[in-house]
């Protein structure tokens, strides 16, 4: 009996030694978890999911992860499952961006809080347009590619670029516009060739393509030759246009929409150009509110040239620039939806100009007495040059050809629920004289 005690008493022992052995190896791990367990619980971090609109992940998107107290960034990419993952111990507010090509980019901001790893999952939507172009060609602002006709959108960039300082430069630009002049009266402007036969100076027919400033018409052809002035946009609309911009569009329409007044800051440009000939080119605006409901807007251009050809005779340059012009716009809001808009523009142009160049003589079926060589010969007359590039005339004419045009107008929109009530009433003068 008292063997079997013994016994019992020593295995007793062993299982408790081994009992206590697993206690400790218990502890010692525990004691080297609490601590990390402790971390993880305190760490904090932003994580996430980038996702299209059907749901579907996108790998591959550009997040940035800004800390907007420290302003500190980390800069990441999503993985194959449009996760990403931020780890950081700063609490504060942070924001979060999203950006990928074909997408518009997103903004995310959270907040983290000690011991909290929130999750700021992103949604994408494909971009509508890269360079979206509001144009007003149906009488509304719409997208350019929503407009069902034939349009071409020219900005004011392209045109600064191109050197298009009025719609005969415009020619480089739009190659669908041709503009003919001699003088001022006798000027016209195609599109795709259509439009008023050139050499029909009978100011009682009507233009082919109507020329249009901020929806106020332009009836005289002449107002092509003016310089363009604090230009925004430029709309060349190809085919008739009748059914929003009258029957003087039997062609096409020249669209043209000017800079509106800034009621957000006051603003100011100013640009020189100097060329050969001793051109020079100014051109400016200001613009700026006077109070919450009153903008004002104030441009001009001035534009000098001397002439490309030399009248041997008079020992004067012909063919010169001389352009000055201004305009004004009051941009009044009354009421809620209602804009109402006070313009006027003036023109002055005094070039010494439109002289033609002998560009070679062609025989006529006329007899050799009444050729022009013969005719010339017996009057004892000799052409300064047959060559046209010699660039020089001899006549004793005034080409002198002054044109003074301006005009104001009142624009209101009122918009009236889902539409837009618009009405424009304005008044033209055109003065042009022609010495030769």
């Amino acid at each position: 009996m008292s063997l079997i005690l013994r016994s019992l008493s020593a295995s007793l022992r062993t299982t408790m030694r081994a009992e206590l052995a697993h206690t400790r190896a218990f502890l010692i791990i525990l004691a080297l978890l609490v601590p990390a367990l402790a971390f993880a619980q305190t760490a904090a971090g932003i994580s996430g999911v980038v996702r299209d609109g059907s749901g579907a992940p996108i790998p591959g998107a550009a997040v940035k992860v800004v800390n907007e107290a420290a302003n500190t960034v980390v800069d990441l990419f999503t993985d194959a499952q449009g996760a990403y993952r931020v780890e950081t111990a700063t609490p504060g507010a942070y924001r979060v961006e999203v950006t990928l090509d074909g997408f518009e980019p997103a903004v995310r901001r959270v907040i983290i809080v000690a011991g909290q790893s929130p999750a700021a999952d992103v949604t994408l939507v494909p971009a509508r347009l890269s360079e979206a172009i509001v144009v007003t060609a149906r009488r509304i602002e719409e997208i350019a590619q929503e407009v069902p006709i034939p349009i071409a959108v020219i900005t004011a960039r392209q045109i600064e670029n191109a050197g298009a300082f009025n719609v005969n430069r415009l020619q480089q630009v739009a190659p669908t516009i041709q503009f003919y002049t001699t003088n001022q009266r006798n000027s016209f402007l195609n599109i795709r060739g259509l439009g008023l036969p050139f050499g029909l100076a009978n100011d009682g027919i009507e233009v082919g393509v109507g020329m249009y400033v901020d929806g106020v018409f332009h009836s005289r052809p002449a107002a092509a030759t003016l310089d363009f002035v604090d230009v925004e946009r430029l709309e060349v609309l190809r085919g008739p246009q009748g059914t929003l911009f009258g029957k003087n569009t039997t062609a096409g329409a020249l669209n043209i929409t000017t800079r509106a007044p800034n009621f957000s800051r006051r603003e100011g440009d100013f640009e020189i150009s100097y060329g050969s000939l001793n051109f020079v080119q100014l051109k400016g605006s200001i613009s700026g509110p006077f109070s919450d409901k009153v903008a004002a807007r104030l441009s001009f251009s001035v534009t000098d040239r001397d002439g490309t050809l030399l009248n041997v005779r008079t020992g004067e340059d012909t063919n010169t620039l001389d352009n000055n012009g201004v305009r004004g716009q009051i941009r009044f809001l009354p009421t809620t939806g209602l804009v109402v808009t006070v313009a006027g523009d003036y023109t002055r142009q005094r070039p010494n100009g439109f002289a033609p160049v002998v560009a070679g003589i062609a025989p006529t079926r006329r007899a050799a007495n009444r050729q022009f060589p013969q005719i010339a010969a017996d009057l004892g007359y000799r052409l300064p040059s047959t060559n046209p590039f010699d660039r020089v005339i001899d006549t004793d004419t005034n080409w002198q050809g002054e044109q003074d045009y301006g005009g104001a107008s009142v624009t209101a929109d009122w918009r009236l629920g889902h539409g837009q009530l618009s009405v424009i009433g304005s008044w033209r003068s055109w003065d042009w004289l022609a010495v030769f």
